[in-house]
């Protein structure tokens, strides 16, 4: 059955995709590497006035893009044990943004001889969680303050981490593959390879799929007018011909190669891949092979080879998950001698991976959970966080991670999102 006009128009139409849900919650774990140790100091401890049930806030420390504020009762809150003067206090969420989604945290709060800890809380907006009882008035005084009566109560947090694949990117999808390397209406020849592959290309569809590609094009042709070549032939004779057909065929029809994990070979065929959609603008397949190669091919043992190679391409996710590896397992990450090696020679990486180690960064931040976040924000979020951001607003992904951070800060000076003054109510907040 012959297909309608209607539909071919359509076939030939590029679509964008309008956006896409999903139902249910992700799992949501502890990782163990991004916990924020904060302090608190209550000054003269002894000699506040407060009665039983009276209360005091501290001011609010950001940790984890949200503020937090200790909710402290001298003498006790109502609730706590009245045959002995006991001292109540609650860690407070004092922000704005966390009322239809709560985050999971774990909470320790210790002060110089009491520690305790509440696992596995889900906190949202004005809500205090802690203990009635920390411990008597008259032992905090003798034995937690120091010298000049300072009280300090510190606190450790752990956010919990939203349990999620490898992000990838959102594919704008287009169908011209009735013309997918067809002589019909061809005003381009492509000769890619050392064997000389030929592929016919469309000026018209790569002008509205990509750029580099277009503007190489023009600029091959006004070369070859000026030296009387009117063939209209592009030779490329440095570019892998499996490589350059993926990608073309990828243009014409928003396909994406399917690779088998266990065959190594297709490691190197989506490096390659992965390499000339680099060098000739194709995003989009660049950003989705990068997170192919991320679920399928890394590992703590090859991770140094991939850092290499992620860093070399702009490659922000990929490097971000090879030095996720290297804090994972370090032993194997450093067992792939000649890579270490080769690493160890750029002192600029060397650097950037120890100071990734040691930093609290590594912590996924949903849109939904945490909202846009402000200018500072931007500086803590991993680049998952940060590509969904901007892919949402429509702003490009690509690049390493100083590129996209800078982007999300520009989006965010630029739409007045960077000041998020959160206000806490002075209502005695739900304990």
């Amino acid at each position: 059955m012959a297909e309608s006009p209607a539909s071919l128009n359509r076939a030939a139409k590029r679509i964008k995709l309008g956006g896409e849900t999903f139902y249910g919650k992700t799992k949501t774990e502890f990782l163990g590497n991004n916990i924020v140790k904060i302090k608190f100091h209550i000054l003269d401890f002894a000699n506040l006035l407060h009665e039983r049930d009276d209360y005091l806030y501290t001011d609010s420390i950001k940790a984890h893009g949200h503020p937090w504020k200790l909710l402290i009762y001298p003498r006790g809150d109502d609730e706590s044990n009245a045959e002995v003067e006991m001292t109540s206090i609650y860690l407070l969420n004092a922000a704005e943004n966390t009322e239809t989604d709560p985050g999971l945290t774990n909470i320790f709060i210790r002060t110089k001889t009491v520690s305790k800890d509440k696992e596995f809380e889900y906190f949202n907006s004005n809500k205090c969680f802690g203990w009635k009882d920390f411990n008597k008035r008259e032992n905090i005084i003798e034995n937690d303050c120091n010298e000049v009566g300072t009280l300090t109560i510190t606190v450790e947090l752990e956010i919990g981490t939203e349990k999620r694949s490898v992000w990838f990117p959102q594919l704008t999808y287009c169908d011209y593959r009735q013309l997918y390397n067809s002589a019909t209406y061809s005003d381009i020849l492509f000769i890619i390879g050392t064997p000389k592959m030929e592929f016919f290309g469309h000026k018209c569809i790569l002008f509205l799929r990509v750029k580099v590609l277009c503007d190489l094009v023009d600029t091959e042709a006004s070369s070859s007018e000026n030296n009387n070549n009117n063939n209209n032939s592009i030779v490329l004779a440095d570019v892998d011909e499996k490589a350059f057909e993926v990608i073309l065929r990828f243009l014409y029809t928003s396909e994406v190669p399917k690779f088998n994990k266990d065959d190594n070979n297709n490691k190197e065929t989506m490096k390659s891949i992965l390499t000339t959609a680099n060098r000739f603008g194709v995003t989009e397949l660049k950003l989705y092979i990068e997170s192919m190669l991320i679920e399928k091919f890394l590992t703590p043992s090859n991770a140094a080879s991939f850092l290499l190679f992620a860093d070399s391409h702009s490659c922000g996710l990929l490097k971000e998950f090879c030095m996720n590896e290297y804090v994972t397992d370090s032993i194997s990450f450093m067992d792939s001698q000649d890579d270490w090696k080769q690493l160890q020679e750029s002192n600029k990486l060397l650097v950037e991976l120890l100071v990734y180690a040691t930093s609290d960064r590594k912590r996924y931040s949903s849109v939904i959970n945490d909202g846009n976040g402000t200018v500072e924000d931007a500086d803590e979020f991993d680049v998952t966080s940060l590509r969904e951001r901007l892919q949402r607003v429509e702003l490009d992904v690509d690049g390493s991670r100083v590129m996209i951070v800078e982007r999300w800060k520009n989006y965010l000076r630029t739409n007045n999102n960077g000041n998020n003054n959160n206000k806490t109510s002075d209502d005695i907040p739900t304990v």
